[in-house]
């Protein structure tokens, strides 16, 4: 038995790897051509990057670093001055678009298919054997019946729990802690959280609100959707004809989006703009906590610190970000009957999905300088420096290494992997069509949240039973389709 075992280990070893077999492949070497590994001297890397590592001085700091390290070499970069949702279709053709940026998978991939994105070599990248392959496969697309890939991976996106500890209330250890485990109820069903949020309000606190958010983002709210069973798209988010945002039960997840709405009575959470003031919100008092992706940490520290009231030191301490709660089975978060759900959580609540992506770098198919570009966002991707991107921006890494080192004093950064492993996150489609999403998404939820006002302007509630939110998520499903089939 141990001769068999050590002559299949054997055999096992002198195989090639699949990234060896895809390297090795005449398709992907013709494709790769245009990566020779020369630099191209003289070139500058035009690099779009997002506007809070900008804001909070992450990317020039980043090209700064860059151009130290390769001043030898005969290449540079800068960072551009445009929009960072620029339209790589209408610019890049003319040079006006970036060489290598940096954004959402969806975002980037929607270019690709429509073959403005360049396929990188990234088997032989350094972090490749070090990002998880569902990480990769958020960039995958397949030409000439072989998987390719138009990105590589920085950090995992998903909604967070974000609130103040100091301003937790006073009895919440005696009041708000039903099963004794050292975590606040609240922060473990929405079901708590709805019954805190209540009375906070009617009662009064050290905050106005409890939990306030912008309820009509497409992001954030259809996690609701997808923990009661709706999807994207069919065939493993491949098939835009089979829309399921209106599947399973999802009409029952997007009643309880009205329930807030109810219970806020704020018309600040039927805006987008709330995400902007939602960091002055929470370091002044008017929430304890809200939802929002791990990246712009730095901004409720910053906040925090303007008010005076707090240190860098201390707002870094004082800040804390947690899972989402988990929701109930009933789809009822008005419940009295709130610390059952701690009491029997198994039985009666489940973990919540949250929409979600994998961030990283692409680069322009019309890029002059590919050796140069692919040179910077290995440099960008590099342990080193997605050490400093979480340490500037609070990020969630993709790579595991880098993940490891900073889990070990941040376990949020295991947990959002841990749900990326559990299908807790869903992971924004790869596909152009996913582009279509947003505005019927965002005009059905505020038309849902809107109902919360409609009686006292002595309007006729549309959104009042099941049926009538079924109802409007077809119609969603069909303007989406609309958009993507008939429209376009």
């Amino acid at each position: 038995m141990k001769k068999t075992l050590a002559l299949l280990l054997a055999l096992l070893l002198c195989l090639p790897s699949l990234s060896a077999l895809a390297e090795e492949s005449e398709m992907y070497q013709r494709v790769m051509a245009r990566f020779t590994g020369e630099l191209e001297q003289g070139a500058v890397v035009n690099v779009l990057e997002n506007a809070t590592a900008i804001e909070l001085g992450y990317a020039q700091q980043l090209i700064d670093a860059f151009n130290a390290a390769y001043a030898d070499k005969g290449i540079s970069a800068q960072l551009m001055d445009i929009d960072q949702y620029s339209d790589l279709a209408t610019d890049g053709p003319y040079g006006y678009g970036p060489d290598v940026w940096y954004q959402a998978n969806d975002i980037l991939m929607k270019y690709a298919t429509q073959q403005h994105l360049l396929p990188l070599p990234v088997y032989g990248l350094e972090s490749h054997a070090l990002i998880p392959q569902n990480a990769w496969d958020a960039y995958k697309m397949v030409m000439y019946d072989e998987p390719f890939y138009c990105g590589v991976p920085i950090n995992v996106q998903s909604g967070m729990l974000f609130y103040i500890e100091s301003m937790l209330p006073d009895d919440w250890q005696t009041e708000w802690d039903v099963n004794q485990n050292g975590t606040p109820d609240f922060f473990e069903t929405y079901t708590a959280l709805y019954a805190l949020s209540r009375d906070i309000q009617e009662n009064g606190g050290k905050t106005q609100y409890g939990y306030l958010d912008d309820l009509v983002d497409v992001y954030f709210s259809f996690g609701y959707l997808f923990t009661y069973g709706a999807y994207i798209f069919g065939d493993e988010d491949t098939n835009p004809e089979d829309i399921g945002l209106a599947q399973g039960d999802a009409a029952r997840g997007a009643l309880m989006l009205r329930q807030w709405a109810d219970l806020m009575n704020n018309t600040e959470v039927l805006d987008k703009t709330f995400a902007s003031a939602a960091y002055a919100y929470l370091a002044q008092g008017t929430m304890l906590c809200t939802v929002t992706t791990p990246d712009v940490r730095q901004m409720f520290v910053r906040a925090m610190v303007n008010t005076g009231n707090w240190t860098q030191e201390e707002a870094e301490a004082d800040l804390k970000m947690v899972n989402v709660p988990r929701l109930p089975k009933s789809a009822d978060l008005t419940s009295d009957a709130w610390q059952d759900t701690i009491t029997d959580m198994e039985a009666l609540t489940v973990q919540t999905t949250m929409m979600g992506g994998i961030n990283g770098y692409g680069m322009s198919a019309y890029t002059k300088c590919p050796n140069a570009s692919l040179a910077f966002i290995e440099f960008a991707t590099s342990y080193e420096q997605v050490l400093v991107r979480n340490r500037m921006l609070g990020i969630s890494p993709a790579r595991s290494d880098a993940a490891a080192e900073i889990g070990q004093n941040n376990p949020t950064v295991q947990m959002i992997f841990d749900n990326l492993d559990n299908d807790y996150i869903y992971v924004m489609p790869a596909i152009n069509e996913t582009a279509q999403l947003w505005t019927p998404g965002e005009s059905f939820l505020i038309d849902l949240c809107t109902d919360a006002f409609r009686a006292d302007r002595g309007e006729a509630e549309l959104f009042s039973t099941l049926e009538e939110v079924q109802a409007g998520l077809e119609r969603m499903v069909q303007q989406i389709y609309d958009a993507i089939f008939t429209l376009s």
